[in-house]
């Protein structure tokens, strides 16, 4: 029986002194959690690169934690923590022989389909794969819009959110690019052009892509250069958009009632946004070189 390719989700957690809500932040992290656990392919793993372990409402062994060698740094508008991190988890990655990664936030949700679809999309020549559109959800109001969307923003999903790539990790490639193509790619608003550049192919993941907003905890809403037209994209969002129902949540993996819950416990009555809308702003990522991971904490 021929092996599947390993697939890997990677994490980077804020550290607990940056948070502002602890607690939130572990809510959110435990749906991304639990909406990566409804794959209908389950051969994956999980590794959260983290300075502090937060508490999970359940245990799985394809979980792991790892704990992060440097000291908390105040949060600056790049967001040099989360991407020292990231680089981390792509080195661990190809230090246990490479795959398939996928980069998450710690409030993201994912396509049920999307292990599945990575493995049977991506052929053996290709860097990754791209999700091209999605749905937008206030976590708040749970009001939810489809991206692209002439009212909220006409970019391709993988334009506005950052949660929209799997790549292809080689550890035996010489070229950067086989080798790691996150180095190389960067930004995940100019994927394309970046990989066209260097003569590679991206496939097109046939899945829904997942943008949530409005946490107050997300880098880019807070502390980030574009945190205004993050603003007024949620107030499009609200306008534009639908309630949340049974069979988007179950899209992502999600039962209602939980989510409802959630948001509610931390945003009783979310109030929808009413700023002024405005025209969407690429968001630049800057890629800084990352130490190693410290030790790794199973779940």
């Amino acid at each position: 029986m021929i092996r599947p390719e390993p697939f890997t989700f990677g994490i980077a957690l804020t550290p607990r002194a940056n948070a502002r809500n602890w607690a939130l932040i572990e809510a959110l992290l435990d749906l991304t959690l639990a909406s990566i656990r409804a794959q209908t392919d389950p051969n994956f793993r999980v590794v959260i690169a983290c300075h502090d372990r937060p508490h999970l409402t359940f245990d799985d062994p394809r979980f792991a934690f790892v704990e992060v060698a440097w000291p908390v740094q105040e949060p600056g508008p790049h967001n040099d923590d989360s991407g020292r991190k990231k680089h981390a988890l792509g080195d661990l990655v190809l230090e246990r022989g490479g795959g398939l990664l996928m980069i998450l936030d710690a409030d993201d949700w994912v396509d049920v389909r999307l292990v599945a679809a990575a493995r049977a999309t991506i052929g053996v020549d290709q860097i990754g794969g791209l999700i091209e559109a999605g749905v937008v959800t206030d976590f708040q109001t749970l009001r939810a819009a489809p991206l692209p969307h002439p009212q909220v923003s006409e970019l391709e999903f993988h334009r506005l959110c950052g949660s929209s790539g799997v790549v292809r990790l080689r550890p035996e490639a010489s070229d950067p690019l086989r080798r790691n193509p996150f180095n190389v790619l960067c930004s995940h608003h100019h994927w394309v052009e970046v990989a066209a550049e260097h003569g590679a192919e991206l496939a097109r993941l046939p899945v829904s892509g997942s943008y949530v907003i409005n946490t107050t905890e997300n880098h880019s809403e807070v502390h980030g250069p574009y945190a205004e037209w993050r603003r007024t994209f949620t107030a499009r969002v609200n306008r534009a958009g639908t309630d949340v129902d049974g069979a988007l949540a179950a899209r992502f993996g999600l039962d209602l009632a939980r989510l409802r819950a959630a948001s509610e416990r931390f945003f009783a009555g979310g109030t929808h946004p009413t700023a002024p809308s405005a025209a969407p702003t690429a968001q630049s990522q800057e890629v800084r070189p990352a130490p190693s991971l410290g030790r790794t904490m199973a779940v």
